[in-house]
């Protein structure tokens, strides 16, 4: 998925190289090397869009695999998905490439060359996009069929079958892509018909990367939100204890020391003091009774 995302930033970079030289505008209103130059461009950018759009796909269904090995038909049909991606979109730039015999002809009006009938890269681009728009469909309807039938949580089954069914959201950018495919016939004008289908395979491009890439990180998301809220408590835990261990250190909290005291043999001093203790055991000398007597003494912070 990396290597997707980056010719994804690739065909961004070589589309606003293009634009910036007059891709979009008619060709009547471009000098030749502004025409030369983006039509080169544009080449180029076909090849590299269309190979990270096949590169998001592959990697998603290779990211399926191994979650679904234990069904047999599942895995071989992912395994049949695998091997049409890479020969629907990494045959594609290898046919853009060679249609003309010379390859500066296919940017270069004034260079005379043999060349492929327009309507063969037609046909194999709907060929291509038909494959792409069935992937998409395919992979974004079975992962949800499948995952409810698992024993899970309600909603953890709703929460993935969303997750792994944002496919379709990329399958839009595919059927505007064939909507558009026509555009490539136009080759005296190529510059301005093409414009539209740029835009949609653009977008189809990182749609893909995203509705692909937003599954694999649910988990890491909901590692961080565990992270921010376990960090969260453990904060407020600290705050807690630093807290208490002022008050502590202010004496809110007592020493207490246990001492024996002998009684003696006053009554009424006796009932003074102990109150409505009752007078424990006679001896010899007179009454007497142990008592434990609490003393309380405040802690002394250590730093003063």
């Amino acid at each position: 998925m990396v290597l997707a995302y980056a010719l994804a930033i690739t065909s961004s970079i070589l589309i606003t190289i293009a634009i910036s030289h007059g891709y979009g505008r008619h060709g009547y209103e471009l000098d030749l090397t502004d025409r030369i130059l983006t039509t080169k461009l544009y080449t180029v950018f076909q090849c590299v869009t269309i190979v990270s759009t096949g590169t998001g796909r592959v990697a998603f269904v290779l990211y399926l695999i191994p979650i679904f090995r234990h069904k047999y038909l599942t895995g071989h049909l992912l395994w049949l998905i695998f091997a049409l991606q890479l020969i629907a979109n990494y045959v594609s730039p290898v046919t853009i490439l060679s249609r003309c015999s010379d390859i500066r002809a296919i940017w270069d009006v004034s260079v005379k060359s043999k060349c492929w009938n327009p309507s063969i890269l037609i046909i194999y681009s709907y060929v291509q996009c038909t494959i792409n728009t069935a992937t998409d469909l395919y992979l974004a309807i079975f992962p949800a069929y499948t995952l409810w039938s698992l024993n899970l949580k309600r909603r953890t089954k709703t929460i993935l079958i969303i997750l792994m069914s944002l496919g379709l959201i990329a399958m839009v950018g595919s059927i505007m892509r064939i909507i558009n495919l026509p555009s490539l016939s136009i080759i005296d004008d190529e510059s301005a018909a093409t414009n539209r289908l740029t835009i949609w395979a653009l977008l189809e491009c990182y749609l893909v990367i995203t509705t692909a890439s937003i599954p694999c990180i649910r988990t890491l998301v909901r590692d961080s939100v565990r992270l921010l809220v376990n960090s969260s408590r453990s904060r407020s835990q600290r705050e807690a204890d630093s807290r208490r261990t002022r008050q502590n250190t202010w004496g809110d909290y007592h020493n207490s020391r246990s001492y024996r005291v002998a009684v003696g043999d006053d009554v009424e001093d006796r009932r003074h003091i102990l109150g409505d203790v009752e007078l424990g055991r006679y001896g010899r000398n007179g009454i007497s009774k142990l008592v434990e007597v609490t003393v309380a003494e405040e802690s002394i912070p250590k730093w003063i």
